[in-house]
């Protein structure tokens, strides 16, 4: 008997190192992939990612930076995946008409599977769009600014006493916080009151910092992201340290919708609809089922992410540059001035669009914060697809990141440069560059919340730069660094910085 199992064993054994070599060699000769160019090992297997990512720790963005350098604009980055350089290829693959489906190892990471951002078809994704998108539409945004306004005014005040007590301010943490003030006030009718923790080091700013990391653990060891989601949070956080922030968020988040599944009737109580108002309404799920309490707690937690991060970033990258060259803060500083000449009448979002330096000021922070770097992979449909100027099979994925959009020389000269001059000129087309500023995406997967994202820019730059007079407090450029991990993530020296009121 013993015999037959050690036989039994062996054979399963061969079977499967068999399997693996014909995947292999299928990978590398046969597939229909095997003309596009790229590292052997990438072509052969899904591993070499891994090792990029997980044991190499190397930023992907970097290494595809190389990659095009050495094979041109398009790349085989894995058995089935195809990654593109040229601006133009990013249209064909992230376009109003492209209902592509999203590919399934990246989404699923973040344990967000029934959100609008993590549904992987179009349909299920619109569908939960429409359902929210009455909250984060332009009308309802510019309604509601009175609520950003708050978080601004209150962000204004923790700096103002912190440079009364002689103290620098780590605007990194500091516009996170904000963001995240923001984003649960307006999605939960209820602030996480992050602006006052101390230093602004609010425990679950820093469980969302610390947890981007893990989504590259999540992303490539899927039944270690299973085991971490499906035990009980004393136990994860033991298990797993490093996902502990994590852990503790989804903890928090799924109390709250305990509380307001069993308590319906308090939602008419809250101070503006919330997603809850929206998402628990049967006549808005235009006869489709009400999402069930862990489809919430995904969505709620997909909102805070999206909601915090780009924008904390954006605010973090411009304020970086615009304080290492004093006299565009002055410019920019009389310019806000024009429309607030008393601190105690600021305009409003509308008033503040119209402000063409500030504008160019906001465009060229977004361009090099540049939102989600990581390529957001599709799956190209059973037609297969053109992009740019390859034809790609049905089935394979394909991705481009924005930073190859962004910091395209062609499209924006000196790209490393923070320069508001170019989206006050026209670009060598003749065209405007709005075309080619994407940091929330395009397409029919773009963004919800951009509408949101846009205000609070707007409210937060013209904020800091009318009632501060601000100053670097020790940091310089090659500080400024960042893995991409999905989004950036800033390992670095904080951006921190002297506040000082302005009187006037």
């Amino acid at each position: 008997m013993d015999i037959n199992i050690s036989h039994a064993l062996i054979t399963v054994l061969v079977s499967w190192l068999l399997l693996k070599f014909y995947h292999l060699v299928y990978n590398i000769f046969l597939h229909p992939l095997k003309h596009f160019p790229g590292p052997l090992f990438a072509a052969a297997t899904t591993w070499w990612k891994t090792y990029i990512e997980v044991y190499a720790q190397q930023s992907m963005t970097d290494v595809l930076e190389e990659l095009h350098a050495r094979y041109g604009d398009v790349v085989r980055t894995g058995p089935n995946e195809l990654h593109f350089s040229d601006p133009a290829a990013y249209n064909d693959i992230y376009n109003s008409a492209a209902r592509w489906d999203k590919e399934e190892s990246l989404y699923r990471c973040f344990g967000e599977d029934r959100s609008s951002f993590g549904f992987l078809t179009y349909i299920e994704s619109k569908q939960r769009k429409d359902v929210l998108q009455p909250l984060f539409s332009r009308r309802a945004i510019v309604k509601m600014q009175g609520l950003i306004r708050e978080k601004i005014d209150h962000l204004a005040s923790v700096l103002t006493t912190r440079d009364a007590a002689g103290k620098s301010s780590d605007l990194f943490f500091a516009f996170r916080c904000f963001t995240l003030d923001t984003i649960t006030e307006f999605c939960f009718a209820k602030s996480i009151d992050a602006m006052d923790a101390p230093e602004f080091k609010a425990p679950i700013v820093q469980a969302m910092e610390a947890a981007n990391p893990t989504f590259i653990l999540f992303k490539h060891f899927a039944l270690f992201r299973k085991l971490i989601f499906s035990l009980p949070p004393s136990l994860a956080m033991k298990l797993s340290p490093e996902t502990a922030g994590l852990t503790q968020l989804r903890v928090i988040l799924g109390q709250q919708v305990k509380e307001v599944c069993a308590n319906q009737e308090n939602l008419a109580k809250a101070s503006h609809p919330i997603i809850y108002s929206r998402l628990l309404d049967p006549a808005a799920q235009n006869g489709r089922p009400i999402p069930v309490p862990g489809s919430l707690h995904e969505e709620a937690q997909a909102l805070m992410f999206a909601g915090t991060d780009t924008v904390g970033n954006t605010l973090m990258i411009g304020f970086f540059h615009i304080l290492e060259q004093p006299a565009l803060q002055v410019n920019l500083r009389q310019e806000v001035c024009q429309v607030w000449p008393e601190l105690s009448q600021p305009p409003d979002f509308e008033t503040l669009e119209k402000l063409p330096l500030l504008t160019a000021a906001i465009k060229e922070s977004l361009r090099m914060a540049s939102g989600v770097t990581t390529p957001l992979p599709r799956v190209v449909p059973q037609s297969g697809a053109t992009i740019g100027k390859y034809s790609v099979p049905a089935g394979t994925i394909v991705g481009m990141s924005s930073v190859f959009v962004h910091y395209s020389a062609e499209i924006f000269p000196e790209p490393n440069k923070y320069d508001i001059e170019r989206w006050l000129e026209r670009g060598a087309t003749g065209k405007s560059l709005d075309q080619w500023l994407i940091p929330f995406s395009k397409g029919p997967r773009s963004c919800l919340g951009i509408n949101l994202a846009w205000c609070e820019l707007y409210l937060a730059f013209a904020m800091m730069l009318r009632r501060f007079d601000m100053k670097l407090d020790g940091m310089t450029t090659k500080e400024l660094v960042w893995r991409d991990t999905f989004l950036p993530y800033f390992y670095g020296k904080h951006l921190t910085a002297w506040c000082e009121p302005i009187a006037a």
